[in-house]
């Protein structure tokens, strides 16, 4: 992120009318000073990422460089907040701005503003030696990368649902079950990363399904919720006007609409023992055979869901399906086993058997493994390299390998994410702006910044995918 900073501003600084602005007010020399050293300190931040810097110090370092950027941010910004609106590019206009602007205090601190950026700039270069940041160009050589492919939803589901063959038909048997009429409930339950969601999905969506139920709601829930959106939802989906509050006018409004009607309702990724003893009164038990899915880690939630039921505990993949999965993700132009070189075949099964059956471990893996060549020699130098951990902590040190072998503008993009909700349904079209107006899109030549943003997210989307949908 810091290397996005200085990016961004250096792009401002490189702009025409704000370097005559600063041109006019007798500070334009000590603006290029400035620019000049950002410049540097960028490089020195790439080379820095290329080392895959883990060291304290270096951290440090790389927090005082983007605090510095956003220091000169903001300096820029406040002084043209002080300045009346203009017309960029046309030099009668800069001339009137200067003499309006000439006697506002924030010009008189101008000057002195810069010289201290330049004094902290010096002592960030001085410490970069004792951080142990240097010798541009030396850095480790980046891998050739595969050309990104065009995503294929249909292809993607099939790669999701690999070894879930059997729960998926056995989750719909309990479904369709004619000597169950009681409204009941399925809990589909797992570690994180498992596949519930993935499951669950295959199951709302297969036409045996669709033909029995004459409602289908699909709901996500996660961590940290409100009652109330959870309602709305449900509303949206049955087509009736939303609850304004959680009266019990309003609940039974959502109950009648469910009412004498046979209904799969599918609560995905419920985190409390707390939310199904508020939301059940709205699901009516017509004795019809309407049924309810929950998808959680926890073995409690699905219990005080339906003491009755027995939840459905899903399992880790087996080594044949793991490495299905993983060959379909790491070489996802051949035809898995079938296709899959010689050579590459045993150390494909130690890096499936390293994910311990954890699809999403599988799935990231395997699509880390897709961007480089797939030769023996790369393959077994990244399993040399990697750091492989235990248990619970496995997925995440797969993850955080993928997430550094990610080009150096690509990882301000993806960190982006983490500035909306969890399950938040994100419009393309605005993140990709907001992408822009951060400054992590680069201008690329005989492209629109536009054209690059949506080839980043269509490189993270290859990457990255699954671990929107798998839980």
């Amino acid at each position: 992120m810091a290397e996005s900073a200085v990016s961004f501003v250096l792009v401002k600084l490189g702009d025409a009318f704000v370097k005559e602005v600063l041109h006019l007010h007798g500070v334009s020399e000590q603006v290029e000073k400035v620019s000049r050293e950002l410049t540097r300190i960028q490089a020195f931040l790439k080379d820095a990422d290329t080392k895959h810097v883990v060291n304290e110090r270096q951290k440090q370092w790389v927090k005082e460089v983007r605090d510095l950027a956003y220091w000169i941010e903001d300096l820029i910004d406040t002084f043209f907040l002080m300045v009346p609106e203009r017309k960029p590019g046309k030099r009668e206009a800069v001339k009137r701005l200067f003499v309006k602007t000439k006697k506002l205090p924030a010009v008189h601190k101008l000057g002195d503003e810069i010289n201290q950026i330049m004094a902290r700039i010096q002592e960030i270069n001085e410490s970069r030696v004792t951080y142990g940041i240097t010798n541009i160009g030396e850095g480790v050589e980046g891998e050739i990368r595969q050309p990104i492919q065009p995503l294929v939803p249909s292809d993607v589901d099939e790669a999701g649902i690999i070894g879930f063959d059997e729960d998926r038909e056995e989750i719909i048997s309990l479904l369709l079950d004619e000597k169950t009429t009681r409204r009941y409930v399925i809990s589909i339950v797992g570690v994180g990363g498992l596949g519930k969601t993935t499951l669950a999905r295959k199951v709302y969506n297969s036409e045996a399904v669709k033909r029995q139920f004459e409602i289908r709601i699909w709901v996500t829930i996660s961590q940290t919720f409100e009652l109330i959106d959870i309602l709305q939802k449900i509303a949206e989906q049955l087509q009736i006007e939303p609850p304004k509050d959680l009266s019990e006018h309003q609940l039974n409004k959502l109950y009648q609409a469910l009412t004498n009607k046979k209904y799969l309702v599918l609560l995905d990724d419920i985190w409390t023992t707390n939310l199904w003893p508020l939301i059940e009164a709205i699901f009516p038990d017509a004795n019809n055979g309407s049924r309810i899915i929950i998808t959680t880690r926890f073995l409690n939630v699905a219990e005080v869901a339906d003491p009755i039921s027995v939840p459905y505990k899903l399992q880790f993949l087996t080594e044949k399906p793991s490495l299905e999965l993983f060959l379909k993700k790491a070489l996802p132009n051949r035809n898995g086993n079938e296709e899959c070189p010689t050579d590459l075949y045993e150390i494909s099964k130690d890096f499936a058997k390293k994910c311990g059956g954890l699809p999403l471990a599988l799935v990231v893996l395997g699509g880390l493994l897709s961007r480089i060549p797939a030769s023996y020699v790369a393959w077994d130098k990244r399993r040399n390299t990697m750091n492989w951990a235990n248990d619970g902590e496995r997925c995440l040190a797969i993850i955080n390998t993928s997430y550094e072998d990610l080009p150096f503008a690509l990882k301000s993009c993806f960190m982006y994410f983490a500035a909306y909700p969890e399950d938040y349904k994100i419009d393309v079209g605005p993140l990709l702006r907001m992408w822009i107006a951060e400054g992590f899109v680069p201008q690329e030549e005989n492209k629109t910044l536009e054209d690059t943003a949506h080839n980043f997210l269509e490189d993270l989307a290859q990457r990255y995918y699954f671990i929107f949908f798998w839980k």
